[in-house]
């Protein structure tokens, strides 16, 4: 097991962040009431984690009014931040009142001038279909290993909102930033890329996922590529496997400079559950919990991105210390963890699903040993071709399949030489699964779907029989 490193830590939301209130009037085009404060040492928008010396900032949507909520930490607040309409409620409060057209627009404009001050950190705004946060936990374990300072996205904050607040998590002593970029509309990738203002860019993979809300796979990279738009001078890109080419075809080429997988860059071969990389006549081995082709392509990614930092930063790190620090990276939570039951192993992969994930998570469950079940559910937000591209997925070599949802059941047609059971909601096949016997010693069983379709609840079902993780 490798040790981390000293001086190698992870900062805090809100650590060594310090804006004066001149700054958030200037960075928001706001206006205080009721005085102003010296300074802030964070900007909380949830009232059940927020923290004295903070500004409450009061977030606005179809369903929620944040400045409903502003009385219960008014005592705790240095000031609050609202648009006109909130302020009205807050008549009766004498606090420091920051009022500005767009509390979501300022929480981003707030976040993108602490950005700007972060002048010795190294931005990477990670963004794909897939891979987002294994390419992001890898690079933050392996960084860490190499004694810099790493702020780093938590659990799923990387949207309009996630993406400011991580920013603004990010202290002065920070040596690298990994800050994940999701999207599922049009314009919040060009707004996301115009907040973080990166050095540097990572594009993982592209595929059909939020197709719906993007105009099609066309759209998806398209929308993809605007990440680039605010790419700091001198920055760069990696692409993954095949993202060249998907940008050449939209059109959508970026100016910067760009390293793409496959070119001139860490090369991977994988032999059963031992990942090899090379490069420059270097050579690593490292060992993975399964034979999962994507974590070796993720792998090879990483190695390139942190032999380039190491360029850009003036360090020489070699492959082999990239390859001891991945030796003891470990799955993220809902992505092909694996949990060794009593009489059989579970891999919860339920966190999302689109259909170049869900067919790398059937590949690796059919390149083990074993009886091999798949309990697959709807991928969702693909629009159109969603039933096209279910019909699509390769069961080989899987030995029993349970689907779950309208879409997916379409397999039982496609594969009727396959054991398939259908169910049409997650309820259905929970209860199923209470009532049985299943599954049967010695198997292997993956959980793959949107996380919409709920199947975590499968998960849980089966987790009770049986509690060690690896």
């Amino acid at each position: 097991m490798v040790r981390q490193k000293r001086g190698a830590t992870s900062l805090g939301w809100g650590a060594m962040m310090r804006l004066t209130g001149q700054d958030l009037a200037a960075a928001s085009s706001g206006k205080w009431l009721h005085d102003m404060p010296d300074y802030v040492q964070g900007i909380g928008s949830d009232t059940r984690e927020f923290q004295a010396g903070e500004a409450f900032l009061a977030l606005r949507g179809p369903s929620f009014d944040g400045h409903e909520h502003a009385y219960q930490i008014a005592d705790q607040a240095v000031a609050l931040i609202g648009d006109e309409q909130g302020l009205a409620q807050w008549k009766h409060l004498e606090i420091p009142q920051l009022k500005v057209q767009d509390t979501l627009q300022c929480l981003g404009d707030v976040a993108a001038l602490h950005r700007s001050r972060l002048c010795n950190t190294q931005v990477v705004a990670i963004t794909g279909s897939y891979g987002k946060t294994t390419v992001r936990s890898m690079l933050e374990i392996v960084l860490k290993y190499l004694n810099l300072h790493v702020a780093a996205t938590q659990a799923n904050y990387n949207n309009l909102i996630g993406v400011p607040q991580t920013l603004l998590g990010v202290g002065m002593q920070a040596d690298v930033a990994l800050i994940e970029c999701g999207i599922s509309e049009q314009g919040e990738m060009l707004r996301l890329s115009e907040i973080v203002q990166p050095d540097m860019v990572i594009v993982t993979g592209l595929s059909q996922a939020h197709s719906e809300g993007l105009g099609g796979f066309q759209g998806v990279v398209q929308e993809k590529s605007k990440l680039m738009t605010y790419l700091r001078e001198k920055g760069w890109a990696v692409l993954g496997q095949g993202v060249l080419a998907q940008f050449e075809h939209a059109g959508c080429m970026p100016k910067q400079p760009i390293v793409s997988m496959g070119e001139d860059t860490v090369a991977w071969q994988l032999d059963g559950q031992v990942v090899t990389l090379t490069y420059a006549g270097q050579k690593v081995a490292v060992n993975i919990l399964l034979p999962a082709q994507h974590w070796a392509e993720d792998m090879a990614l990483v190695a390139t991105v942190v032999l380039k930092l190491g360029e850009d930063m003036g360090r020489a790190w070699s492959l082999a210390e990239i390859g001891e620090a991945l030796r003891a990276w470990q799955p993220v939570d809902g992505r092909l963890m694996i949990y060794n039951l009593a009489q059989f192993t579970l891999i919860d992969d339920a966190y999302n699903a689109n259909p170049a994930s869900m067919q790398a998570a059937l590949d690796t469950l059919a390149s083990l040993e074993g009886h091999r079940i798949a309990i697959i559910g709807d991928m969702l937000e693909l629009g159109k071709d969603a039933a096209a591209l279910h019909q699509k997925l390769n069961l080989h070599d899987i030995d029993e399949v349970f689907t779950v949802g309208s879409f997916s059941a379409g397999l039982q047609t496609k594969w009727p030489e396959k054991k398939i059971h259908v169910f049409r909601h997650v309820d259905d096949i929970v209860q199923y699964l209470k009532g049985q016997s299943f599954p049967r010693q010695q198997s292997t069983v993956l959980v793959k779907a949107s996380r919409g379709t709920g199947l975590q609840h499968v998960v849980k079902t089966l987790q009770q029989r049986g509690q060690h993780v690896i």
